[in-house]
């Protein structure tokens, strides 16, 4: 990353996990050019751009695999397989057009907080009250 970053400066998007934060840690960013930021507790499935739109797919991708294993009567898993299973399932998963679709469905970059804020909303209306 510092290779790409060419001295610039560089965001770090973290969930506000106390095992993510310390003094070590933020003194570490600032002296190498990383913005951290951490996002609001219970706001990862729609601010974390991964969360979004990579590790919904990935999961989805990797049952497929399994699925399909299963119905060839592939029933073991052994290292070899499991790790062909997570090529196949990161390989269609951890695509561009994924990554960017993540950072754009979160109003990250570009940035544009009235989509978060209007899926808030959406679903505080399609709720049902308690």
């Amino acid at each position: 990353t510092a290779c790409k970053a060419q001295g610039e400066y560089c965001l770090l998007l973290f969930d506000r996990h106390s095992s993510h934060v310390n003094a070590a840690f933020l003194e570490f960013c600032v002296s190498h050019k990383i913005i951290s930021y951490c996002l609001p507790p219970h706001t990862t499935h729609r601010l974390q751009p991964l969360d979004v739109s990579v590790f919904g797919p990935y999961k989805h991708q990797y049952q497929k695999e399994l699925t399909q294993r299963f119905e060839r009567h592939e029933y073991s898993i052994s290292k070899v397989n499991f790790y062909e299973i997570i090529m196949i399932a990161g390989c269609a998963s951890f695509t561009i057009a994924n990554i960017q679709s993540g950072f754009q469905n979160t109003g990250l970059c570009p940035v544009g907080q009235s989509i978060v804020i209007t899926k808030i909303q959406a679903t505080q209306t399609n709720s049902t009250p308690p």
